[in-house]
């Protein structure tokens, strides 16, 4: 059974990176009736930050090699560590039973939110990190789309490309837990033009841009 895990990250109810994810997701449900789907508003309902407790687990996994995904779910030792872990593994489980992850991630200050950021933090554990030898793991396989909204303008070519930390690192941060290889992007460039006044030349732009997201949502969810 076909299975997505829908995340948002934007704090702004209505926000363009909702609108591109909740297309994808529309989409995808009606073209699997019959899938799961799983829901997260990290914005509304935010992940705790990792803690000491979480670190020592993390810590005790890395310096014994713990690979083995059962063993390291019963890995806590103090019921410090056990309060945290039950805020970890519920999310590493919604990952591991999730074919298709939907992350809706909007450009924050060159990077992304910190709400996303706590999520990875939180389930990126050793045995998930892909293998270096062969760049394979728990997680490799699935599907991954971004769904982005960034207001000004980041692509190739344009005078900011090199300020783009949003794309680059959410390749880098999948790629150590193997969901580089079927990774899509779907960006929605220049919002801020519908309000910031020296942007306003560009609303014609932007509203290519959104389109293209959209349709490309519509495209990737029926796949």
């Amino acid at each position: 059974m076909p299975a997505l895990l829908h995340l948002d990250s934007s704090p702004r109810r209505g926000s363009v990176s909702r609108q591109i994810s909740g297309e994808f997701a529309e989409t995808w449900r009606k073209a699997n009736p019959d899938g799961s789907y799983v829901y997260r508003d990290l914005a509304a309902d935010p992940v705790p930050h990792v803690d000491h407790a979480q670190i020592e687990v993390m810590h005790r996994l890395e310096s014994e090699g713990i690979r083995d995904l059962a063993v390291a779910r019963g890995a806590t030792r103090t019921p410090e560590e056990e309060a945290s872990w039950a805020v970890t593994w519920p999310l590493i489980e919604e990952l591991l039973a999730a074919d298709t992850i939907l992350l809706g991630v909007p450009m924050y200050n060159f990077s992304v939110p910190s709400t996303f950021k706590v999520w990875f933090d939180r389930v990126l554990i050793a045995p998930l990190i892909a293998d270096p030898a062969t760049g394979q793991g728990p997680l490799s396989g699935k599907r991954v789309v971004v769904a982005s909204a960034r207001g000004g303008a980041y692509g190739p070519g344009t005078p900011r490309h090199d300020f783009d930390h949003q794309e680059p690192y959410l390749k880098a941060a999948l790629s150590m837990v193997g969901l580089a290889s079927n990774l899509t992007f779907l960006h929605a460039e220049l919002t801020k033009s519908a309000h910031v006044p020296r942007l306003e030349q560009f609303k014609e732009m932007a509203a290519t841009s959104y389109q293209t997201a959209i349709d490309g949502a519509r495209t990737h969810g029926q796949a």
